[in-house]
């Protein structure tokens, strides 16, 4: 799209650039474009992640059926992550305290960002080191 868009005018059509670039009239400055590169290889990652977690939640304060809705979500959210070669989520016994107390702040809020840093932060990171091999 990038490459049709940016007909006779970008220097590199289609291609992410390798070099800096600014922001005319603003002293921000934006990614490296080694940033750029690793934080899109990673992006399908993340977006995956919040989208499973996401059903989960919604799976959970939908209640779509009489009982285990969450037992439910977390086997949606699971199965699309593992369907996609990614690591499901364990939630570790010793954090079934501190997963209840989330629940049910997000059951009267409906906002979504604690649990989901709560599940992003239960992936144990070894695992994810070797996945990553």
């Amino acid at each position: 799209m990038h490459a049709i868009a940016t007909k006779e005018e970008a220097l590199t059509a289609g291609q992410f650039r390798n070099g800096q670039v600014t922001i005319a009239g603003t002293p921000y400055m934006p990614h490296t474009w080694q940033q750029v590169i690793f934080g899109y290889e990673t992006l399908g990652a993340v977006h995956l992640y919040q989208k499973a977690i996401g059903l989960f939640l919604d799976m959970a304060r939908i209640q779509f059926f009489y009982d285990v809705n969450k037992r439910m979500g977390r086997f949606m959210m699971d199965g699309i992550l593992l369907s996609q070669g990614y690591l499901a989520i364990n939630l570790p016994a010793k954090r079934q305290v501190e997963f209840n107390r989330l629940m049910l702040d997000f059951y009267q809020s409906n906002d979504k960002t604690a649990m989901t840093n709560f599940m992003l932060d239960c992936i144990d990171p070894r695992l994810v080191d070797i996945m990553a091999e």
